[in-house]
């Protein structure tokens, strides 16, 4: 990659992570939307959350700052992610038309309780790898926040259509 692309990438990146700090944080503050809008809403959130995701995978220790950014993103992400499934917010709840969200997430509440905890847990060794700038760690702890997403999707995330 060009230094140039590699600066307009990060720079949207950064604009991209700031954006979702800011809506992370305003969201935990605030009453949850409902219906398909709070479908929208968590996938939103993930999105960014998943952007954040492939800023640190392709990180080469140049900006310790965007690195510390992006990880906080994916751990405020983590710390919210339970409240954004209430029950009533899936398949066949009042105003969802579609969600990924599978039913099994309320039958098997405290599974999801528990993967959504290995993710917080995982999200908050990044978040501490991160402030080290040490890539290495931060490669390592991404690879376990990564494994903790997997494990939820397999089990409760639906395919795309």
């Amino acid at each position: 990659m060009t230094r140039e692309r590699f600066n307009w990438v990060l720079t949207g990146i950064i604009a991209g992570v700031a954006l979702a700090m800011l809506g992370v944080t305003t969201s935990q503050g605030a009453e949850l939307p409902t219906g398909q809008d709070l479908v929208k809403f968590r996938e939103a959130e993930l999105k960014k959350a998943g952007g954040a995701m492939q800023f640190l995978s392709q990180y080469d220790g140049s900006d310790g700052a965007a690195a510390a950014a992006a990880a906080k993103a994916i751990d405020d992400t983590a710390a919210a992610l339970l409240s954004w499934f209430p029950q009533g917010s899936g398949p066949g709840g009042a105003g969802i038309q579609e969600t990924r969200a599978k039913a099994e997430i309320w039958a098997n509440w405290a599974d999801f309780e528990a993967k959504t905890k290995a993710l917080d847990d995982a999200a908050g060794l990044l978040t501490t790898a991160a402030a080290s700038n040490d890539v290495t760690a931060i490669k390592t702890a991404l690879g376990e926040v990564g494994k903790a997403c997997k494990a939820c999707h397999e089990s409760y995330r639906a395919p795309e259509e």
